[in-house]
């Protein structure tokens, strides 16, 4: 059954596991929203960092001008990256089991972030011949490219369901969640709770999205995004893995999605949207 909805916030994260930033509007890409995951941090051998090991990511805060990547955190000057692409060569990303390409933006970034998180890290970027796909096995014969998200270039999620899981919670005793836990790219209102999750296209004026995965959650969404601390140990993990709005066993909650069509198109708060089942959208 198709329904109408509409997108309710946007975001993006530059860097991967960092600070989102809250957007009115957004530029559409063939790999996800603009900006969104371009930058990783990794350890002197490549392998990423993300807060599932250092919960102080969250407070670094990240900001886009016209010509920087800005990183901020608490009581050091901000860090500027330049946007325009660096010199130095791809070198090895490691992203659990795959490998990907990313540019080293050098040893002033690596120090700054180095300092701030405690550990030794590097800066890098997707680079411009970015060939990293997006599981064959999932999309079969429809070919989609992901800069360092984990495994999909877009995370759909509804306010409708987020309230669910805080009903629930509130059952339990255990304090709401805002949506921040969950880090998505857009959130859509006036749908009923988990309907994302019986629908297959997200489309609205110029683009489509195919919603193709439930996203399995991880701790991630333990850490509170603003203090990097985690205040209830397995939690929302632990409520969300005892509902039953996905099939398979495990903590759900959102939309992985990929484009379909779309690219230049602007995606801005309030605009129409409609979820419809495989059955009513464009076959793959």
């Amino acid at each position: 059954m198709t329904s109408s909805a509409s997108i309710s916030a946007l975001y993006i994260y530059p860097v991967k596991s960092l600070a989102g930033i809250d957007m009115p509007a957004v530029m559409l890409t063939g790999e996800g929203l603009a900006f969104d995951r371009r930058w990783v941090i990794t350890d002197e051998r490549g392998n990423f960092v993300t807060q599932r090991d250092c919960p102080a990511m969250a407070t670094l805060g990240t900001a886009i001008d016209s010509e920087h990547l800005i990183i901020t955190a608490p009581s050091r000057r901000h860090l500027f990256v330049p946007l325009a692409e660096p010199a130095t060569p791809a070198d090895r990303v490691r992203i659990f089991k795959t490998e990907c390409q990313g540019q080293d933006e050098g040893d002033e970034a690596a120090a700054w972030l180095s300092a701030a998180l405690g550990r030794s890290v590097r800066l890098k970027r997707v680079p411009r011949d970015n060939r990293r796909r997006v599981s064959p096995q999932r999309l079969g014969e429809l070919v989609a490219l992901t800069g360092f998200a984990d495994g999909y270039p877009l995370l759909v999620t509804a306010s409708a369901s987020l309230a669910a899981l805080n009903a629930r919670l509130a059952e339990r005793e255990l304090p709401p969640v805002p949506m921040s836990r969950f880090r998505p790219n857009l959130v859509i209102d006036h749908t009923p709770a988990f309907a994302e999750h019986a629908a297959t296209r997200l489309g609205g004026e110029g683009f489509s999205l195919w919603l193709c995965k439930p996203c399995e959650r991880c701790r991630v969404v333990t850490v509170d995004q603003c203090s990097g601390e985690i205040l209830h140990p397995g939690e929302p993990l632990g409520t969300l893995s005892r509902m039953s709005h996905v099939e398979q066993k495990g903590a759900f909650f959102g939309e992985n999605a990929v484009v379909l069509s779309g690219e230049g198109v602007t995606l801005a708060r309030a605009m129409r949207v409609v979820l419809s089942p495989e059955h009513e959208g464009t076959a793959l």
